[in-house]
């Protein structure tokens, strides 16, 4: 597989980021076209929303809904910092950034885009040591200068690993999270996925933390449903497709339910989610 550098500059202005995505243009609309768009009309010079690889910030914002706000926003404007993105001023909802001094030079190293046109990517400051247009494989990429790593390293986002992924890129990435995970830093020592009572809808947008993947699915729960009880069979329905330690399953398989306790048997790092 091959990846592409993209020089450019990232973007906030006016727009609702969270700590796993953000606005980016390309300084040459014309390295677009490595990525095979649905139409000609994508490869413009437009500002693009991208979807950073491997890592799974707290939602800020999701369906009218958002995991506990401190620490959602500490991903965000972790990001921000490491990109050089200043003088934040967010509405006051704080679902959106009005101002900021943005337009920071940086890189993505993509080797493509996800079901809804972002570029999956790993993100870099300008400082990186990287070339505009150059093609790498996975083992080529400073993975180590990326915002990607630094806030995995910094124990403020989840890991979330697709079987899109190279094993190089997710063996990476995983010992890193294993490492920050063992020394129970960050978000790793109030972690409740594997195992928290759920009161009511606000426990986990106001009181607990958990993998942002299983807050989603609990969220579309709420919105889709009238009674707890409903969550197992909505999982299952759900039939979301994973690998756990080389073995295929699902995410309903690895739920288990007693009363108003909820866990996953398998951790966040292990889970493999096929697309």
């Amino acid at each position: 597989m091959k990846y592409k550098v993209i020089a450019g500059t990232f973007h906030v202005k006016g727009y609702s980021p969270d700590g796993d995505s953000i606005r980016f243009q390309a300084n040459d609309p014309a390295h677009w076209a490595f990525f095979e768009w649905p139409s000609a009309s994508k490869a413009d010079d437009k500002k693009r929303q991208l979807r950073i690889e491997a890592i799974d910030a707290l939602e800020t914002h999701y369906e009218g809904a958002r995991q506990p706000h401190a620490f959602a926003l500490a991903a965000l404007e972790r990001m921000l910092e490491l990109l050089g993105i200043e003088d934040i001023t967010y509405n006051l909802m704080v679902t959106k950034i009005t101002a900021a001094k943005d337009g920071a030079r940086g890189f993505i190293v993509s080797a493509g885009t996800d079901r809804f046109d972002r570029p999956v990517s790993f993100v870099f400051d300008e400082k990186a040591p990287l070339t505009d247009g150059a093609e790498l494989r996975a083992e080529e990429i400073p993975f180590a200068h990326s915002v990607n790593y630094k806030l995995a390293e910094e124990a403020i986002v989840y890991p979330t690993f697709y079987s899109t992924m190279e094993p190089y890129v997710i063996e990476t990435f995983r010992k890193v999270f294993l490492k920050v995970k063992n020394n129970k830093q960050g978000l790793w020592a109030i972690d409740k996925t594997g195992g928290f009572k759920l009161w009511n809808t606000r426990t986990i947008q106001e009181d607990v933390i958990i993998m942002p993947k299983l807050f989603r699915r609990f969220i579309s729960f709420f919105e889709a449903r009238s009674e707890m009880s409903d969550f197992k069979d909505f999982m299952k329905d759900n039939n979301d497709k994973i690998i756990v330690n080389g073995k295929p399953s699902t995410f309903y398989d690895i739920l288990k339910v007693y009363g108003n306790r909820y866990r996953l048997t398998a951790s966040p790092e292990e889970i493999v989610f096929v697309p």
